[in-house]
């Protein structure tokens, strides 16, 4: 199947190497594959004086072991210095893998996109390969959406004139295939930019009464949905992203037991979602409302899981249902072993502690396998679809046999 290579050409590269050899290489392979410009700069102190009197480049290849100013230096440079200008990275190295994931951290802090990591020299299928499986017009939309400077009033109109919607992740069984249920995540119909991603407003709805009033409505909405999902494939789980800060709230328990029920749907056909992150800083003033969700019938799952600092005694207090792995620790995980041993535990102590394994992330075949290698029970990602609203959900159901 044919992706999205195409989308490629036109664009423009510069390639950053202090050997001429691997630089004139690649140079010619990207000129081969139809990019429009192809800048070239022997270190980084030549690329930064290069790419500073440049409108924009869409992707800078850097070798990392450089005279003057190496690889890792000029992604931090580009970064802090050249905001905008170029939006997707990729490095050239022969160097450790351990060091390769801190270069994977210095752009993830940044709003530069690393596609790839490849050996040198540069091969052309490698290439081909990683281009074709990234749609260079996502990132660009979504970064432009997330700087958006939406007020908490706008959010405020937008929740009262039923602009916030939302929109379904599958979430598929590793071990047959099957459906095992969805993330509701929310959208915003903007009449005037279209569908944005939660980046652009969600600050807005993570504390106080607006948040509250939010969580309620979207419920709701959900609500509505499953009942139609459970009709066309009985035993679906839904799963809300739950603000930390509302377990504080003393009506939350009651309000969401009304609101679930009044729909004529189980509570455990609902599962909420929190983040590791901010419910461990505050697990003590949490508990009591996270029993109280489940005694009611609500699953509860800790979501980015190994991105803060879980520890045993605090999970084995905690009464969670299932664990999201943070996808940081899914995608690509085969290609190294630091990741890959955290993927591993995350696993194997989600069967010790009988809690049911959730992948995100999962953007490829081979994520996939290695998933399925491992005894993980659910995948989420890319691989399957992305956040769809209801009815063309409801479509990707029926193309993919799941009604």
């Amino acid at each position: 199947m044919m992706g999205y290579l195409d989308k490629w050409k036109d664009r423009s590269v510069m390639v950053v190497d202090d050997s001429a050899t691997h630089r004139l290489l690649a140079v010619s392979l990207l000129t081969e594959m139809g990019f429009r410009e192809v800048h070239e700069a022997e270190n980084g102190v030549d690329a930064m004086s290069k790419l500073s009197v440049l409108d924009r480049v869409d992707l800078v290849v850097t070798d990392l072991n450089m005279p003057y100013m190496d690889g890792v230096k000029l992604l931090e440079s580009i970064a802090s210095k050249l905001k905008g200008k170029v939006r997707f990275v990729a490095v050239m190295s022969g160097v450790p893998r351990d060091v390769l994931d801190t270069v994977q951290g210095v752009v993830d802090a940044s709003e530069l996109n690393l596609l790839a990591v490849f050996p040198k020299p540069l091969k052309q299928d490698e290439l081909i390969r990683v281009l074709d499986g990234y749609n260079p017009e996502w990132s660009g939309a979504s970064d432009a959406m997330s700087k958006l400077d939406m007020s908490e009033q706008d959010v405020a109109d937008a929740l009262k004139q039923r602009q916030l919607v939302p929109y379904y992740q599958p979430k598929v069984s590793i071990k047959d295939g099957s459906l095992f249920g969805m993330e509701a995540l929310v959208r915003w119909n903007h009449p005037q930019y279209g569908v944005l991603p939660p980046a652009a407003f969600v600050h807005h709805l993570e504390e106080g009464e607006l948040a509250i009033r939010f969580f309620y409505q979207f419920l709701r909405d959900v609500c509505v949905d499953v009942k139609q999902f459970l009709a066309l494939h009985p035993g679906l789980h839904a799963s809300i992203n739950l603000p930390v800060p509302l377990l504080n709230d003393a009506n939350l328990v009651d309000e969401m037991t009304s609101i679930v029920r009044s729909s004529g749907q189980p509570s455990d056909s609902v599962a909420l979602e929190v983040t590791e992150t901010s419910l461990m800083s505050n697990l003590a003033a949490s508990l009591g409302t996270l029993a109280r969700l489940r005694l009611n019938g609500f699953g509860l799952a800790m979501d980015d899981y190994g991105t803060g600092y879980s520890s045993m005694k605090q999970l084995s207090r905690s009464p969670f249902t299932e664990l999201k792995i943070d996808r940081e620790f899914v995608h690509d995980a085969g290609s190294s072993p630091k990741k890959l041993a955290i993927l591993i535990s995350a696993v194997a102590m989600c069967q010790k502690l009988q809690l049911l394994s959730v992948a995100e992330g999962v953007e490829t075949e081979e994520d996939w396998q290695q998933l399925a290698a491992l005894g993980c029970d659910v995948a989420q990602g890319y691989y399957h679809s992305r956040p769809l609203p209801f009815d063309q959900f409801v479509q990707w159901m029926r193309d993919n046999g799941h009604i």
